[in-house]
């Protein structure tokens, strides 16, 4: 079941935060290898209710960020353009439980996001990944998503900073 977080889900999102990051880092991949995404972000993101949580049998499986409004960071694009100009929204810190891969988890939290978007009269998304996260790019590509380019994560950000940016018109 795809739901929103609340505060109490927070141990246990960290956690998977956790996973994902070693994870990622056993792949070598410099995606959130320092301290972002940190703790406040995510309870940034519940607080303003755009952070849900796929939990099976009392197990938090998978999560994603569904922001609305301006994502900065995407203000400027190098070596492309975005397909669209008008309202999206922009899916972050999507990750899956490792025992839990291949099990079509971020395809249902994909699927969640878009339909969330359409109801929110919403249909246009942008996403971001590292150049080295070769599953996230093989996912964003078979549900439609299209490589626009490259971004830059903000200034502060440790490590490689830049991402590819993709985005889809539902």
């Amino acid at each position: 079941m795809i739901r929103l977080a609340t505060k109490n889900d927070i141990d246990r999102i960290w956690q998977l935060r956790l996973e994902t990051s070693a994870l990622l880092k056993e792949r070598h991949i410099d995606q959130w290898q320092y301290h972002k995404p940190e703790k406040s972000t995510i309870l940034n993101d519940i607080a303003l209710q755009e952070f849900y949580v796929y939990e099976k049998d009392g197990i938090i499986i998978g999560m994603i960020a569904i922001k609305k409004g301006i994502e900065h960071t995407y203000d400027v694009i190098f070596d492309g353009a975005w397909g669209y100009d008008e309202p999206y929204m922009t899916i972050h810190r999507l990750a899956v439980k490792k025992e839990y891969l291949g099990q079509k988890v971020s395809e249902k939290l994909m699927a969640f996001a878009h339909e969330l978007a359409l109801k929110s009269n919403i249909e246009y998304i942008r996403i971001d990944t590292h150049e080295d996260n070769k599953n996230a790019q093989r996912l964003f590509t078979s549900l439609g998503y299209v490589l626009r380019g490259m971004i830059l994560l903000e200034e502060d950000h440790p490590g490689d900073r830049r991402r590819l940016a993709y985005d889809i018109k539902l």
